[in-house]
């Protein structure tokens, strides 16, 4: 067989790249709204009052229980890990990274970390003790 028809052959018969049954990442931009809180303590803001915005590497979130103007913070994310990983720096203040996990599925987002300096969680569960919460938000859509 000439190297031509070798080359042809091999390349007909190799197998075709397999196309993945998983979802393409997720995409963070836009507002989102809390929905709900798990491992808040009591007398937190209520769920459907924070909204964020994700921007450019930025969350700006709007909290009206908070005083002062909206918070920013930076933020990556790491979507082929499993699970997910995002990490959120403060851009003001002495505060540290908080490392996090987060899942995006259609319209909806879970975000879970703990308090600031601690180990990343390895799964959406509370842990008072740790000071590990789990925060569920829907994206909102924008108005036509």
């Amino acid at each position: 067989m000439t190297p031509l028809v070798l080359g042809l052959a091999l390349t007909l018969a190799a197998p075709a790249p397999k196309k993945s049954d998983e979802p393409p990442p997720a995409k963070l931009d836009g507002d989102w709204v809390v929905e709900s809180f798990e491992g808040l303590p009591q007398g937190a803001q209520p769920p459907g009052t924070i909204t964020m915005h994700f921007a450019d590497g930025k969350i700006h979130i709007n909290d009206p229980g908070r005083k002062g103007n909206a918070e920013e913070v930076g933020y990556s994310v790491e979507m082929t890990k499993k699970p997910a990983t995002i990490d959120i720096k403060p851009d003001k203040g002495p505060e540290k990274l908080v490392l996090g996990i987060i899942e995006v599925k259609g319209d909806t987002m879970r975000l879970c970390f703990s308090k600031e300096g601690a180990d990343r969680p390895t799964e959406f569960k509370v842990d008072m003790e740790k000071g590990i919460m789990v925060m569920h938000l829907k994206r909102v859509k924008p108005e036509k």
